[in-house]
């Protein structure tokens, strides 16, 4: 629950307005209007860098929802062809899904502790560097 909270107060995870190009046109946009100053300079940096984080959570999120829904499906084919040859019970078939999707939630933990971290880490070089 930290980590989801973390992740979206940071603006990494959440309901996206316009997705991540539109987060990646307004951070070059934000770098397009600084002014020559280092700070403005560093913030925009820092805002590159952060959009970069989250098009990457993005595109691993996807990818991990994507490799669940196709394991989850080969096993349930699986389990299918397998109740031909014995009876598997529908509370089997269940079981076995709630056993896959808490697999693969600890690997989608995994990605926000590594995201978490990656912010962590930017926040401590940019913002610390004041």
């Amino acid at each position: 629950m930290r980590l989801d909270n973390m992740l979206l107060a940071e603006g990494v995870s959440g309901p996206e307005k316009g997705g991540a190009s539109a987060a990646a046109a307004a951070a070059a946009a934000a770098a397009a209007g600084g002014s020559p100053n280092d700070g403005s300079i560093e913030h925009s940096d820092y805002r590159a860098k952060l959009t970069q984080i989250r098009g990457i959570y993005h595109s691993e999120l996807e990818k991990y929802e994507q490799a669940c829904s196709e394991f989850t499906n080969h096993v349930m084919n699986l389990l299918r062809e397998q109740s031909r040859t014995r009876p598997i019970s529908p509370k089997e078939i269940e079981r076995m899904v709630g056993i896959i999707h808490r697999k693969f939630s600890s690997i989608q933990m995994q990605l926000k502790q590594s995201t978490c971290e990656a912010v962590m880490i930017l926040r401590s070089r940019f913002l610390d560097a004041r």
